[in-house]
């Protein structure tokens, strides 16, 4: 392969790429990180800690860097949502740039441009790159990790604190996810660089000291912060410590009460990604998103595990590398018993399309060997399909014609490889192993997408989430369309809001207007006014900021005096509802306080469409 025919190619998988992700870019995206990013585009506080709200209430449930980016793309555009987006775009084509670097010099170009492509065409990587999740930068910097390690290998030991700055700054992104891959990089590094063991040893140690750094600088500074500053969110105490080592700590990984997680993050982890076990990642919330190419890269792992003792010291790296990657993320999610969402599983698809290339240009090149090794490729290519057959069975009312398809090409080039017609092989054997993912892909470009799938976004056509378990509520039979429309109003805010808005205002000019349920009160006050609006409760409702106890103060001094309860939240405090889980009973502390200690504001008095709203308490005169 020619210089310029690997560039030309690699352009065209990155343009592909560009436009599968950057179709219909003005599109709904997570309302929570939007309004995020529109407080912190606004506010030096809300910037810097990665504040809900332009009040200083609340933090979101993430440390700030993947936000930091994106509002810095707001800053040169303006707040809208293609904005946030293109933003995700660009850091989603550059880990695809990253991965052909790093995989090149291991493999070489063309196991490098193949898994360039299989990147690119996972269904997780298109989803989680159209939408504002922290996974898309996480992903990028994990990769440009992965590339300072081979350069530490092959060039100079220093690289490796270039290594573990990257994968310091994933924990910035997405806390101790970032971790999840310090195994794989570390053995890498040991089984391959120069140098004794001693000094291979000594170089680990500092990559690791100099991620142990980079982590945690934002969270001390956070906890030694003099003055004021919100409530970090998602936590019972206001602990960045909590949040990090606690709720996306402890709690993500075997459940347990750590933060706001406890029986709700069970109730996600059950709903959402499935149970527990060594074959979620098969399973049917997962199943579609990750695991098309799964077991072609654990064979392929296998292979040169048992081919390993003669391989050059910079070829066992690559495989140490990335099968080190895939298999602690793997073991990570699959035994995972708290909160999971299968688009977690995005931070397998490099590695997972690193291997799967190496294996597949390796049997490729077996074709022509005598022996047996020879039908190693069509094993590879009809086992793949096999697998592409049973996950698309799953959606029989989707493209019914797809798996039938994957199987005939699948033959085809079984007959092909049998027949050493090797063109064939590739035509016919690549199209069998990425038509069903690259069919989840191009429908999730194609599909609208509404905002309640943002929170847990997914590729290929959508399955049925439990809705009342995401938002927290149960207010019996037939509720959940509404708070499927209610949630999907978060980009627009109504007219009988921007009366409620405007009576605060007017009435209480140095307080906020408060708004009960946290993101899915807040939203449409947050990602359409510059004003100042506090979102009680955090992310759903559930955390103390404030808490029940700290409402009469607030009170007392000013800072608060009206506070919206929108219709859904309503029920709560009328007893028509009842939380899903125990965690929410701060939420419904509030609200009692709210109905006993405030008084309603006649809708009437706010304006015509006010009644539309919710019910304006006014907690400056008793009831």
């Amino acid at each position: 392969m020619t210089a310029k025919t690997e560039r030309i190619a690699l352009g065209t998988v990155l343009v592909v790429a560009a436009a599968l992700w950057g179709w219909a870019l003005n599109r709904p995206l997570q309302p929570y990180y939007a309004a995020a990013v529109h407080s912190m585009s606004h506010d030096v506080a809300a910037f810097f800690f990665a504040g809900f709200d332009p009040a200083g209430v609340v933090t979101v449930d993430k440390p700030p860097l993947a936000f930091w980016t994106q509002t810095l793309g707001v800053a040169v555009f303006g707040f809208h949502t293609w904005a946030i987006a293109l933003v995700q775009v660009v850091e989603g084509v550059a880990a695809v740039f990253v991965l052909h670097l790093v995989v090149r010099r291991w493999a070489g170009p063309r196991t490098a441009l193949l898994a360039s492509a299989l990147f690119a065409l996972t269904p997780i990587t298109a989803a989680i790159n159209r939408d504002n999740l922290p996974d898309t930068l996480l992903v990028l910097l994990l990769l440009l990790a992965a590339y300072c390690v081979t350069r530490a290998i092959e060039d100079d030991a220093r690289w490796l604190v270039w290594a573990g700055v990257f994968v310091g700054l994933g924990f910035l992104t997405k806390m101790l996810a970032a971790w999840i891959v310090l195994p794989g990089l570390a053995m890498a590094y040991f089984v391959a660089a120069p140098g004794s063991r001693g000094r291979r040893l000594a170089w680990i140690g500092v990559g690791g000291g100099v991620t142990l750094v980079v982590s945690l600088a934002w969270p001390v500074v956070v906890t030694l912060w003099p003055g004021a500053k919100p409530f970090v969110g998602s936590t019972t105490d206001g602990s960045v410590w909590q949040l990090a080592f606690g709720y996306n700590g402890v709690t993500r990984l075997v459940g347990g009460s750590t933060g706001i997680g406890g029986g709700y993050g069970a109730a996600v982890g059950a709903a959402l990604g499935g149970g527990e076990g060594p074959l979620r990642l098969f399973d049917a919330e997962v199943g579609g998103q990750i695991a098309w190419l799964l077991p072609l890269a654990l064979v392929s792992l296998v292979v040169a595990a048992c081919r390993a003792r003669g391989a050059a010291p910079g070829t066992r790296a690559g495989w140490v590398l990335w099968g080190g990657w895939l298999v602690a993320g793997a073991a990570v999610f699959s035994f995972t018993g708290g909160i999971f969402h299968a688009y977690y599983t995005a931070e397998l698809a490099p590695a997972i399309a690193s291997l799967a290339a190496a294996g597949l240009v390796t049997a490729w090149r077996w074709q022509r060997s005598p022996g047996p090794v020879r039908f190693v490729l069509p094993a590879a290519v009809a086992g793949t399909a096999l697998l592409a057959f049973l996950l698309l069975s799953r959606t029989p009312g989707w493209l019914p014609w797809l798996r039938y398809t994957v199987l005939a090409l699948a033959v085809l080039a079984v007959v092909a490889a049998l027949l050493r017609a090797p063109r064939a092989v590739v035509v016919t054997g690549l199209a069998a192993v990425v038509a069903g993912p690259a069919a989840f892909v191009v429908d999730t470009a194609l599909r609208p997408v509404s905002v309640l799938e943002t929170a847990d976004p997914g590729a290929g056509p959508p399955s049925t989430d439990a809705v009342r378990t995401v938002v927290g509520i149960d207010t019996g039979a037939g509720a959940e369309a509404g708070y499927v429309r209610f949630i999907d109003d978060a980009y627009r805010l109504s007219p009988g809001q921007r009366e409620v808005l405007a009576y605060a205002q007017a009435q209480a000019p140095g307080s906020v207007l408060a708004v009960e349920g946290g993101t899915y009160g807040a939203d449409p006050f947050l990602l359409n006014t510059d004003a100042r609006v506090a979102p009680l409760g955090g992310y759903i409702g559930f955390d103390p900021a404030p808490s029940a106890a700290d409402l009469p103060r607030w009170v007392s001094a000013g800072k608060l005096r009206f506070v919206l309860l929108p219709h859904v939240f309503l029920e709560i405090g009328r007893g028509a509802a009842k939380p899903v889980v125990a965690d929410a009973g701060e939420l419904t502390r509030r609200i009692g306080w709210e109905a006993t200690h405030c008084r309603p504001v006649p809708p009437a008095r706010i304006g015509p469409d006010a009644v539309s709203a919710g019910v304006l308490f006014d907690c400056g005169v008793r009831p």
